[in-house]
C-alpha cells in the first residue's frame, strides 16, 4: 500500500454495524475500499487532522515509557504525510489512507479537520530541540499558502479586515471563518517567539482581530461555530458557542510574545461573556444561539472548556512567564505542556 494504512488503526472492517444506516454502508464493512466509489468515500478516508496530530504524544510517550512502539508508528505515520502532495503547501481535510492522496485537494481552508495538522507541523519542530527540520520546511510552506491563497481582506462597518478564508476549486475565496481557524494566530506567533519571520507576528495581530470579532459582534458577546464576515456585519452561519478555547489560546500565545495589555483585555471581555452568558449553579454550558441574549443552554459543558479554554485563560493573567515557559514546554493541541527535549536522541 502507497498510504497509511499500515499505521492508521481504523480498518474498515473495525467498524461496528451499530454506525451503518443502510445496506450499502452495511456491505462496505466487508469490503476493501478499492472495490466501491462509496465505500471509499465514506470508510477509507481519515481527517487530515487525526492522523497528523499524533506526533508529540506518541514520541513523548515512548521517551517517557522506552516503549518504541509509539515512536515507530508515529514515524511512519508523520514521514508519510510529507511526501502527500500539497496545494502551495495547504491541504484539503480528508484522505484514502489506501491510497495516499487527499479525497478533494482544490477545497483548502485552515478549520475544522486540518487545523491540528499545521500547528503539528510548526510544534513537532519545536518539539524536537528544532532539528527536524523537515516539519519547519512544511511549515512554512503552509503558512506562505495561507497568507497568498487564504487571506481575505473585507469592509467591516468600514474597517478593514483581515480574514483567513476558505476557498472552493483553487477558485472561490469566501470570506468564512470558523472558529477552530482561530489557533492560527497562536501558532504564527509562536513561530516567530522560535526566530521564524516577522511577518508571521504581523500576519497573526491582523487574524486575531477578526476572531476577537467573532464575540464583539454577537448581542451575547460569545462567538459563534462559524460565520461570514460581510460589509454590514459578521453573520452568524452556525449560531451555537461551545466554548472553544482557540481564540484565547491565540490571545494567550500573543500576549506572552509581545506583552501587549490589550490581548488581555480582549480575554477578559470574552472571560466576562462566559460568565454572563454560559454559567449556571452547575458550572458553564455550551449556548444555542449567540444572537440572542436570552439563548437557552445546550446543557453540555465539552472536556476542552477546562483541559484548554479555562488553562490559557488562567496562564493569561499569570504574570510569571517563567510558568511553562515556551523556552522548555510546548502545548499539545488539547493545552497539555510536553518539555522539549533537551537532546535530539532519535525521536524524531
Amino acid at each position: 500500500s502507497s498510504g497509511i494504512n499500515a499505521e492508521w488503526p481504523l480498518r474498515p472492517g473495525s467498524l461496528s454495524e451499530e454506525t451503518c444506516n443502510t445496506d450499502q454502508a452495511k456491505e462496505c464493512l466487508y469490503e476493501d475500499c478499492s472495490n466501491s466509489e462509496a465505500c471509499k468515500y465514506y470508510y477509507c478516508k481519515a481527517e487530515i487532522s487525526e492522523v497528523g496530530t499524533l506526533g508529540l504524544e506518541f514520541r513523548a510517550l515512548s521517551a517517557a515509557s522506552g516503549d518504541m512502539r509509539y515512536w515507530k508508528t508515529v514515524n511512519k505515520t508523520s514521514d508519510k504525510l510529507l511526501e502527500y502532495k500539497t496545494w502551495h503547501g495547504l491541504v484539503s481535510r480528508f484522505l484514502y489512507r489506501d491510497e495516499g492522496k487527499y479525497v478533494d485537494s482544490s477545497d483548502v481552508a485552515a478549520g475544522p479537520g486540518v487545523d491540528s495538522y499545521y500547528e503539528y507541523l510548526l510544534k513537532q519542530w519545536v518539539h524536537s530541540n528544532f532539528t527536524a527540520t523537515r516539519f519547519r520546511s512544511q511549515y512554512l510552506k503552509a503558512v506562505e499558502g495561507m497568507k497568498e491563497r487564504l487571506m481575505v481582506w473585507v469592509r467591516l462597518r468600514g474597517r478593514r479586515v483581515s480574514v483567513l478564508g476558505h476557498r472552493a476549486n483553487n477558485v472561490t475565496l469566501s470570506a468564512d471563518l470558523h472558529h477552530l481557524s482561530c489557533f492560527l494566530p497562536g501558532t504564527l506567533a509562536l513561530g516567530h517567539f522560535y526566530g521564524l519571520p516577522k511577518w508571521h507576528l504581523d500576519l497573526a495581530e491582523e487574524i486575531m482581530q477578526s476572531c476577537y470579532y467573532l464575540y464583539t459582534t454577537q448581542p451575547t458577546g460569545l462567538a459563534a461555530e462559524f460565520v461570514r464576515f460581510r460589509p454590514e456585519g459578521v453573520e452568524a452561519l452556525s449560531s451555537e458557542n461551545h466554548l472553544r478555547p482557540e481564540t484565547v489560546e491565540s490571545l494567550f500565545v500573543l500576549w506572552r510574545v509581545t506583552g501587549n495589555e490589550k490581548y488581555r483585555d480582549m480575554a477578559w471581555n470574552i472571560f466576562q461573556a462566559f460568565e454572563r452568558v454560559s454559567r449556571n449553579c452547575n458550572g458553564y454550558t455550551a449556548v444555542y444561539d449567540v444572537r440572542d441574549v436570552h439563548t437557552v443552554t445546550l446543557d453540555v459543558t465539552e472536556s476542552f472548556f477546562l483541559a484548554e479554554t479555562l488553562k490559557y485563560l488562567y496562564l493569561l493573567f499569570e504574570d510569571d512567564v517563567d510558568v511553562l515557559s515556551f523556552d522548555k514546554w510546548v502545548f499539545n493541541t488539547e493545552a497539555h505542556p510536553l518539555p522539549i527535549f533537551d537532546d535530539f536522541q532519535g525521536w524524531y
